[in-house]
């Protein structure tokens, strides 16, 4: 296999046949896409590969759209730190449904510690 850092070329021994060119236009495309999925790819990346991550996005979207649909009957006490908040409003701001986002996902995540 030879390389060329120059051009970002890279050959495979005795073939020009599979050459694939990488160079500045595609980093800068791909640090584009980096850039609008980092926190998902920041978070899948502690997986041992894309089927785990993919399968436990899966599972906790599946339990929160079930929270919503099936939560609004239970309000946690207060001193859980989401106010008034009932488990179905809680589930929409995890998603990112609702306007207190930020404040709902830090009790949610010290609740399951």
């Amino acid at each position: 296999m030879s390389t060329s850092s120059a051009t970002g070329t890279i050959a495979e021994s005795g073939t020009d046949k599979s050459t694939t060119e990488f160079g500045a236009k595609q980093l800068k495309a791909n640090a584009a896409l980096y850039r609008e999925n980092k926190r998902i790819l920041d978070g899948a990346s502690s997986f041992d590969n894309l089927d785990d991550a993919v399968a436990a996005l899966t599972d906790i979207w599946t339990a929160l759209e079930d929270q919503i649909e099936h939560g609004s009957g239970y309000t946690p006490s207060v001193e859980l730190g989401f106010g008034s908040d009932n488990a179905a409003v809680i589930a929409e701001s995890l998603l990112g449904r609702r306007n207190t986002v930020g404040k709902t996902r830090k009790s949610f995540s010290e609740l399951g510690k």
